[in-house]
């Protein structure tokens, strides 16, 4: 009897130790560390801004100053690819003056860079500045010639390329300053870029896979930044909506970052017919670009990348075969002028399907009355 009872007591005291052991290392399961806690908000937040959205309150640039704002979707000046920025360009009159640029909404500077392409003395230096408007909103600002001293403090020794440094983040409340532009009589850019992304939007192409997983980062995603705003200030942005040469649009069209229509030759179009790189991945074949990029409006088709001549062909609206490239849904040639008079080359397109066009260039000549035979470059969506 007693021997059972020792034994009883030696197995509970056993049992009791083991409790207490795990106890003791046993973290409960509030006793989360901090990291854990940032990790759980940030997911959360994440989450939720899938739901919420953006609204500009403030004029990034008081609109007296501006001659026209440019829509989105246009054939960049290198001619290489199109872009989701908003080109934003000066009156004369207010040449060589500090215009203030203010924040239109709430956001934290993320990056930027102070940085100078040209070895010219004349041509001033650029600021590009990068923001979280939150809500998975990007805005960039692009080609500024000067910003604050809080910004200013951050910037890195002046680079020779506008890749962006991240900064300490710094807050801004909407209607705050945060620089100026600068527009130069002579020399540098004729304007600056007002550029937004919304992570929420995917913007769609013929051949969607071209431009997901990160092979079109920019352009997926890349927005109107004036229909962030509403009532009178976004009316105010939209009737100054023009083209790259200074026409004002008569129909008020802000653009898009996607130029794809599907059956016409309009868009981004890539010698390779399968999806290798980023779109941004840029080589030729002679006069024969990839991508070329074709884009219209009221005053002129751009098209880019395409003959040695020049970065970006124009047919103004005032030359014959001037034709916006989304009615083109058989073939069609345009040709280019070196004066109004003097004929200097043409690009023929022929539309063989949704995702497939044939290209022929010439830097001579004048259009000839069919599609050449022989000599013509395929290209792909």
């Amino acid at each position: 009897m007693k021997r059972r009872v020792v034994i009883g007591l030696i197995f509970g005291i056993v049992i009791l130790g083991l409790i207490l052991f795990l106890f003791l290392n046993h973290k409960p399961s509030s006793d989360i560390s901090d990291n854990q806690l940032l990790n759980k908000e940030e997911t959360k937040r994440d989450e939720s801004n899938n739901d919420c959205s953006v609204e500009f309150t403030e004029y990034l640039i008081d609109p007296s100053y501006v001659q026209k704002v440019g829509q989105v979707g246009v054939v960049h000046g290198f001619g290489k690819s199109i872009v989701e920025r908003s080109y934003i360009s000066i009156k004369e009159e207010h040449y060589q003056k500090q215009i203030p640029i203010y924040t239109p909404t709430d956001m934290t500077l993320l990056g930027g860079a102070h940085y100078k392409v040209s070895p010219d003395p004349n041509y001033m230096a650029d600021y590009v500045l990068k923001f979280d408007a939150g809500c998975n909103v990007e805005i960039v600002l692009g080609h500024l010639k000067g910003v604050v001293d809080s910004i200013d403090n951050q910037m890195t020794e002046l680079k020779n390329d506008s890749r962006e440094d991240m900064f300490r983040p710094i807050k801004f409340k909407a209607g705050d300053l945060i620089g100026h532009y600068y527009q130069q009589k002579s020399g540098g850019v004729a304007g600056f870029d007002f550029v937004v992304r919304d992570r929420k939007i995917i913007n769609q192409f013929i051949n969607q896979e071209r431009y997901t997983q990160r092979r079109a980062d920019n352009l997926i995603s890349g927005v109107c930044p004036y229909d962030y705003y509403t009532g009178e200030k976004k009316e105010a942005y939209y009737q100054l909506l023009g083209a790259g040469g200074g026409t004002m649009f008569k129909v008020k069209d802000c653009g898009s970052a996607s130029r794809d229509s599907t059956g016409t030759i309009s868009g981004m179009w890539f010698l390779d017919k399968e999806v290798v790189g980023s779109i941004y991945d840029y080589y030729s074949e002679g006069n024969y670009g990839s991508p070329i990029s074709i884009v219209g409006d009221e005053e002129r088709i751009s098209i880019g990348n395409l003959g040695s001549q020049e970065p970006v062909i124009y047919i103004y609206a005032t030359n014959p075969t001037y034709k916006l490239p989304q009615e083109i849904k058989t073939q069609h040639c345009y040709q280019n002028y070196q004066t109004p008079t003097q004929a200097q080359g043409y690009s023929y397109f022929k539309v063989i399907d949704d995702a497939t066009i044939d290209v022929f260039f010439s830097d001579s000549g004048i259009c000839p009355e069919n599609f050449p035979s022989s000599g013509w470059k395929r290209y792909y969506k």
